[in-house]
């Protein structure tokens, strides 16, 4: 039971690194992954072309892809849903593959085969088959989690996004304001074209990006005048934004450069931890083996020293005893001779 659990976890792993990370994929995971990115830019190369064009080889062509797509794009989504919970690990089990479904991506990956099936159940209604090629252009934004700067740019987004709120609400005041005047200034003298506040809108769009088309301009003082501040303005405040992304990405590639720098130092500190760690446990090895050597010549050398005061004691003792029976024979042969000279 905990080997299938195990195993399952294990091949939900794999599945994940294949759909949103391709070269650490191995196997048949990074095939299926090459499938699928193959496929999106396929997609992007027949955005134009219709269901119907061409010979019927062309035809067959354009349909075996569009089936192999939408099915292959179905069990991505149903992959994805699996292994939410990887991609959202602070949800729960249902909460990840819900966050999942509502995400911008998930969107995305549910219209990318979606509304085919729609067309193919359906073939009979006109405005389903137009659609097709708004299908295609939706896989075609598949293709922006294959790329590294866009995440890049979605994190700039991300941390300057007061900054660049606040940019486009003064120039959406500009725009609004000059649009108005604009209409106020030219409206009377030409009204075919000044119409309406929202042309006034696109001449201040034109204008405000110096793009400057000349299908309209103002011909009078007032709105002359009315250009010229625009124009004037717009130098700053279409700037503004250009600035904070440039800030932003300046600002992103340093953090990444310190956090490199900062794991390469910690990796070199792990190592030069682990091999004074190791060079320690060396050096107490030795310690303990010379100590060890030490305690043995040591007891080795009282042991010996033992051995040699015993023998002298015995030696000792062995000298005192040969000394008194040395003294009792000489007092033997002393009374004897002593009784001798008695007798005689």
């Amino acid at each position: 039971m905990g080997t299938a659990f195990e195993q399952s976890a294990s091949l939900k792993q794999r599945m994940y690194v294949a759909l949103n990370d391709l070269p650490r994929a191995h196997g048949w995971f990074r095939v299926f992954g090459g499938a699928l990115l193959i496929l999106i830019a396929a997609n992007a190369l027949l955005v134009g072309v219709p269901e119907d064009a061409g010979s019927g080889l062309e035809r067959s062509f354009v349909l075996a892809l569009s089936v192999a797509s939408t099915a292959l794009f179905g069990v991505e989504y149903v992959l994805r849903l699996w292994t939410a919970d990887i991609a959202y690990p602070e949800y729960g089990a249902v909460r990840s593959r819900v966050r999942y479904a509502r995400s911008l991506m998930g969107i995305i990956d549910l219209l990318s085969f979606l509304p085919m099936l729609l067309v193919w159940a359906h073939p009979e209604l006109a405005a389903l088959s137009d659609a097709v090629r708004v299908i295609r252009l939706v896989r075609l934004v598949k293709l922006t989690r294959y790329m590294l700067g866009m995440k890049t740019i979605g994190r700039v987004i991300t941390k300057c996004s007061r900054e660049l709120i606040a940019a486009f609400m003064v120039m959406g005041l500009l725009w609004v304001a000059s649009s108005v005047l604009m209409y106020e200034a030219e409206h009377a003298v030409q009204p075919e074209q000044f119409d309406s506040v929202f042309t006034g809108l696109y001449w201040a769009m034109t204008t405000m990006t110096t793009t400057g088309y000349g299908d309209l301009a103002p011909i009078t003082p007032l709105g002359r005048l009315i250009g010229v501040v625009v124009m004037a303005l717009s130098i700053g405040v279409v700037a503004i934004p250009a600035g904070i992304f440039s800030a932003g990405f300046v600002a992103e590639f340093r953090t990444r450069d310190d956090q490199e720098e900062r794991e390469v130092r910690d990796a070199l500190a792990d190592s030069s931890a682990s091999a004074m760690r190791d060079e320690s446990s060396e050096n107490v090895s030795k310690v303990g083996d010379v100590g060890i050597g030490e305690c043995a010549g040591v007891a080795s050398g009282a042991e010996r020293a033992g051995n040699s005061d015993g023998a002298g004691e015995l030696d000792s003792k062995r000298d005192v005893s040969a000394h008194m029976f040395e003294g009792k024979a000489v007092k033997q042969s002393h009374n004897s001779t002593s009784e001798q000279d008695f007798q005689c």
